[in-house]
């Protein structure tokens, strides 16, 4: 029996892996198997009881075989789940290069007669004049004779089937002649400059011969070589592009005009000048020589600074056909090693390292090239079986070889499994040495202050693949890195001049901070970028807890097809420090208060002593004041003051030029002062609760349920006035008492019993602590200074039977629905109190989740959907306590990103919003839930949200946008995360016209029928200081204008609103306007109509609804104007209705 039921499994585990296990075995001894029972055949299980282990061969009882064992044991063990392996799979099949490539093999093999044929020409001196649109450094110009390629042959990706499906580009290798070359052409950019000619003469002539198959093959008296090539290049297009983005590197570049064939896709070709491997003396290329030298320098090279970036640069020229050789070994070696070389591109992609040529995306030096070498590396000095290696295995072996590598202090050699540790002026030569096999090409030349972050993310997607069951969407979603989701701080520079890929002589710097120093022929974009996460790190302190460099790829330039670069620094910072404004240094008399005092500058360093008697330098920043909603350029914020003093200070000119981005409402304090005094006064006020003698019940517990309590209120409500003519806030609590069987059955007298209680309530906190309060049937308002507390009482007994419905984890999927009264008085008075205690603990230890809250709310109601702060509280906490695919955010503008990065991928129709508050959630209340949400699915519009927790396990309690909506909410959170990495990276921005934040709380009427837009009666008079009082009690009479509005003509229509721009949109439902035998609801009468008898222009709006609008909900004395911004049949409307005044508003 013990052997029946492995076996059984092991059959279950064997036909859930059937894609990955060989031949499908036929099971032995069907015939026996025509009765089942419970999904097993009887005489199966009998012939495997009767033969035991050695006899239980036949059905589906046989045991599985050493292979398929070997793969339920890779599932389990390097996969961790089923599932993830499948998507692996998937994705590789999305990833690899489609295998029909007939036009292009065709074009392949015909274009090497085409560049054999390219005719020989003498290219004078002046580079820069023959050919305008490339550029040459022309140190010392010298002519060369033009020959056509020496050898030609296909390398890259394309050749060896590793590149990806989305860009197929087929990289040729044209050997230049030797001829065209002197000895000392390897000095001073000379080579360069030639090879940018030879591009040029070759983009010449081949252009030609695109433009005479254009016009019909040339003129008769071409000769057959030529019309050949004509005929070959026809409906190919010809351009100059750059390799690895670096102006002085041109290649020039094939694709087809038209749409390629059916299934091949559209396709490149990019001829990649090179040059024999004898024509450099690689002797002299190593990376502590020196190649570039200035006109007088001194004749011996050994004084001056090496040159490994340039000398690396002449070597990828030289050593094409050598790394292609290196490769084919490699994948011969290891089969699986092609689909490894995919997922380090997907993962690379979706991190924003791989260079990216096209406009607006942040990218790395880092190519497909140096993922593929160094994964055949690691599967080299592996010491697994290469046959039994998978794809997925070397791309761990790859990451891990990226993470645990110290670049600051080791470098590699290709195929040799240990490191070595680097000399220190090696360590000043590059700052990342990965060298091939001889030790002088550096594969990761480019790279210098980029590889931390390339570490770092290593670090961390191993870390996520062990831990976690479902690790696909963090290591391999697109979006897993994307700057908007990820980054705090922002600091953007100017696009740098053409040519700041290429290496170039710098001056020397001065070693403010040691890790910002880059060698001395670095590109200029890595020398910006090492300098800028070197010095503002170094500033902001333990304020910063990561820096990550990028490069900004800009417009392309139609001349020249070159595109501008711009480096850009994303900051996340630790929300806890933000606020400081004294940052200590080190003692005076000690060596590092020259540091300090070189980083920050006599006029911002000081001396300061302290009470424990100590003398430190120190710098102090103004402080901001405290209350404000947002930061400005008067007052900024602490951090943006470091920033802004470290640019000045250490970048010069280019300072004026750098967009510092921190959010819409930049750097504010999380946590106002004012809602830390009201927690000391509900404080007190709990304590004198709970110390009353004269209730005969005891009080058990005290709840906050307003939303000031977890520190996110946008702006609370006002108290009712007084005689003392005192401002103050109201906010809600709720007292509940002990279990007691005194409590009446019947729900309205246990209402009056509880009346009594707060009757009792006033009279001792009158009488004996002397507490001003005012009393109702259903509340009681205690008096505080600052502070009025609205109590009400909850007890179990009265909600017994819909908290049993409502909050009961096992899904009731035919139950009577509660009555919409009982769900608002339970929401009120027990499921607010819960999430208001779970939110303001959260708040607590991540305080910029009240931020992101606040936030959150703000852009919500910029989309008129004021009202739904609860539902915007719960996407903030699902993002910041489910964080995955990505790390807990530490700043507000972070949270919103990820809360419309939410609403914009969750698949809203298929899978529920679970929001794990307390973390005390189970897999089988999940289940529920989910089985809650299928059953919700099956009677509701499938594209309604649906968002639960512990506390509302059906989503009952929560309001949300309704469903008409949900659609276009979600539209717009993908265009407000569009906006936001618009004005993150600067794209359409320009000196004359910044981009603002205006695109990310823009609001699209399209959808809305009418607006009715609020104005104060007096603008400048709202503008006071003492008038704070006026303007909240305008936007409480707008909040009670629109439940009017709601209460009115929610038969007939959707009410939207935003309460601080005071506007209100009318979205008509679909049956409005069909004929009804009875009048809107509560007193809002609307004319009937005939359809049969209606005109062709007749406006059916104008019969039924708007004239009613004006006189019966906007009050007495309002001024509207309805603005009808669209209607099925184009027809506009407006209204004009003039009385007196209406509490202090206007409609226009």
């Amino acid at each position: 029996q013990l052997f029946v039921r492995v076996s059984f499994v092991c059959e279950g585990t064997r036909s859930a892996m059937a894609p990955h296990v060989g031949k499908k075995r036929k099971a032995e001894g069907s015939q026996n198997a025509s009765t089942n029972t419970g999904g097993v055949t009887e005489p199966s299980v009998k012939v495997a009881k009767e033969s035991g282990p050695a006899g239980a061969t036949s059905g589906e009882f046989k045991a599985p075989e050493a292979a398929e064992v070997l793969e339920i044991a890779r599932t389990q063990n390097l996969y961790k789940s089923n599932l993830f392996r499948l998507q692996l799979e998937e994705v590789l099949k999305e990833l690899a290069p489609k295998q029909k490539h007939a036009r292009l093999d065709t074009f392949l093999r015909n274009l090497k007669g085409v560049l054999e044929g390219l005719a020989p020409r003498s290219v004078p001196a002046k580079f820069a004049a023959e050919f305008p649109k490339l550029r040459f450094h022309e140190e010392q110009p010298a002519p060369f004779e033009f020959q056509p390629p020496k050898r030609i042959d296909v390398v890259g990706s394309f050749l060896l089937g590793t590149c990806m499906r989305s860009e197929t580009i087929a990289d040729v290798a044209i050997e230049m002649p030797s001829e065209a070359f002197k000895s000392k052409d390897y000095l001073n950019f000379r080579y360069f400059d030639k090879r940018a000619a030879y591009v040029g003469e070759v983009h010449r002539q081949l252009q030609a011969l695109c433009s005479a198959s254009r016009n019909g093959g040339g003129s008769s008296s071409s000769t057959s070589s030529s019309s050949s090539s004509c005929t070959h290049l026809a409906g190919i297009e010809v351009d100059i592009g750059h390799l690895q983005a670096d102006v002085f590197r041109p290649c020039v570049v094939l694709r087809p005009t038209g749409k390629g064939e059916l299934g091949e896709g559209q396709w490149v070709v990019r001829l990649l000048p090179s040059c024999a491997p004898d024509l450099l003396p690689v002797a002299k290329l190593g990376p502590d020589r020196n190649l570039v030298r200035a006109v007088g320098t001194a004749k011996d090279p050994t004084s001056l600074p090496p040159t490994p970036h340039y000398n690396s640069c002449l070597l990828e020229d030289a050593r094409m056909r050598l790394h292609l050789e290196h490769m084919h070994r490699a994948l011969q070696t290891f089969p699986a090693l092609k689909d490894a070389i995919h997922l380090l591109k997907r993962w690379a992609t979706a991190r924003g390292f791989l260079l990216q040529t096209s406009p607006g995306t942040v990218c790395t030096p880092l190519s497909g090239f140096c993922l593929s070498i160094l994964a055949a590396h690691a599967g080299q000095t592996s010491n697994i079986a290469p046959s039994q290696t998978s794809s997925f295995q070397l791309f761990k072996l790859t990451l891990t070889v990226l993470a645990s590598t110290d670049w600051a202090k080791q470098k590699l050699t290709f195929g040799k499994a240990t490191g070595k540790l680097l000399t220190a002026e090696e360590a000043k030569a590059c700052g990342a040495h990965f060298y091939d096999t001889d030790g002088l090409f550096n594969f990761l030349w480019r790279l210098g202050p980029f590889i931390s972050e390339i570490s770092w993310e290593a670090q961390r997607c191993l870390r996520i693949l062990d831990t976690e069951a479902d690790p696909y969407e963090a290591v391999f979603g697109q979006q897993a890195a994307a700057p908007s989701l990820q980054w705090d701080l922002t600091v953007r520079t100017a696009p740098l001049r053409p040519g700041a890929l290429c290496p170039a002589m710098s001056k020397p710097q001065q070693a403010i901070v040691p890790s910002a120093i880059a060698p001395a022929d670095a590109p200029e974009a890595s020398q910006l970028a090492g300098s800028l996460v070197g010095v503002l790190r170094e500033g902001l302190g333990d304020r910063c807890t990561r820096a990550v460099p990028r490069l900004v790829v800009g417009e392309r330039d139609a001349s020249t097809g070159a595109s501008d670069v711009s480096v850009v620094v994303g900051f996340q910072l630790d929300a806890i420090n933000l606020e400081r404004f004294l940052d200590r240094g080190p003692s005076a008399e000690s060596e590092a208060a020259k540091s300090f005092r070189a980083l920050w500058g006599r006029e911002k360093s000081e001396l300061r002593r302290f009470k424990d008697g100590s003398v430190l330098e120190c710098a102090v920043w103004a402080k901001p004041p405290a209350g404000r909603e947002s930061e400005s350029k008067k007052q900024p914020a602490v951090v943006t003051q470091i920033v802004q003093h470290l640019l000045r200070k250490h970048f010069g000119d280019r300072a004026a030029t750098c967009d510092i981005v921190s959010g819409p409402s930049g750097f504010v304090t999380n946590l106002g002062d004012r809602d830390r005094r009201l927690w000391v006064a509900f404080e007190a006020f709990r304590a004198h609760l709970c110390q009353l003698s004269s209730l005969p019940l005891t009080i058990k517990d005290v709840h906050a349920v307003d939303r000031a309590f977890s520190y996110t209120a946008l702006s609370p409500p006002v108290a009712p006035p007084t005689a003392d003519g005192v401002s103050r806030t109201l906010h809600d609590i709720v007292v509940e008492f002990e279990s007691s069987g005194r409590w009446p059955d019947d729900p309205m007298a246990a209402r009056k019993v509880a009346g009594a209680m707060l009757l009792q309530m006033k009279e001792e906190l009158q009488g004996d602590l002397g507490l001003d309060a005012d009393l109702t049937e259903t509340f009681l308002d205690v008096r505080f200074p600052e502070f009025v507390f609205r109590v009400q009482i909850f007890h179990e007994k009265e909600l017994f039977e819909v908290a049993r419905r409502v909050t009961n984890f096992q899904a009731q999927a035919h139950a009577t629905p509660p009555s919409d009264e009982s769900l608002e008085r339970l929401r009120s008075l027990w499921w607010r109190p819960r999430i208001r205690s779970t939110c303001h603990a959260q708040v607590l230890q991540k305080p910029a989740l009240a931020g992101a809250m606040r936030l959150c709310q703000r852009w919500l109601g910029s989309q008129l959907l004021a009202g739904y702060e609860e539902f915007a509280e719960h996407l903030v906490a699902s993002v910041f306590l489910q964080p995955s695919p990505f790390e807990t955010p530490t700043s507000p503008q972070v949270g919103l990103c990820r809360v419309c990065w939410l609403l914009d991928t969750h698949d809203w129709e298929r899978e529920p919003l679970i929001v794990d508050f307390d973390g005390k959630l189970t897999s089988e209340d999940r289940l529920s839930m989910r089985s809650s949400f299928e059953h919700s699915r099956n009677e509701a519009e499938a594209s309604s949200f649906w968002v639960s927790s512990r506390f509302d396990p059906h989503a009952m309690l929560l309001q949300c946008p309704p469903a008409t909506v949900s659609v276009w909410l979600r539209r717009r959170a993908h265009q407000a995360l569009a906006a936001f990495n618009r004005r993150l990276l600067g794209i359409g921005s320009t000196p004359s016209a910044p981009i603002g934040w205006d695109a990310l709380f823009a609001l699209d009427t399209s959808v809305f029928d009418v607006l009715v837009r609020l104005q104060p009666p007096n603008a400048e008079d709202a503008r006071k200081k003492g008038d704070r009082l006026k303007a909240v009690a305008s936007r409480q009479a707008v909040a009670s204008l629109v439940s009017k509005l709601r209460s009115h003509l929610s038969p007939v229509c959707l009410i939207f609103h935003d309460t601080d721009d005071r506007m209100i949109a009318i979205k008509w439902r679909p049956t409005a306007f069909f004929p009804t035998a009875s009048e809107c609801s509560h007193g809002c009468s609307a004319t009937h109509y005939d359809p049969a008898s209606r005109g062709a222009g007749a406006d059916l709006r104008s019969q039924c609804l708007v004239p009613h609008l004006s006189y019966r909900l906007l009050g007495r004395g309002a001024h509207a104007g309805l603005d009808h911004c669209r209607c099925q049949r184009g027809i506009g409307i407006r209204q004009q209705v003039s009385r007196a005044s209406w509490v202090g508003l206007s409609v226009t």
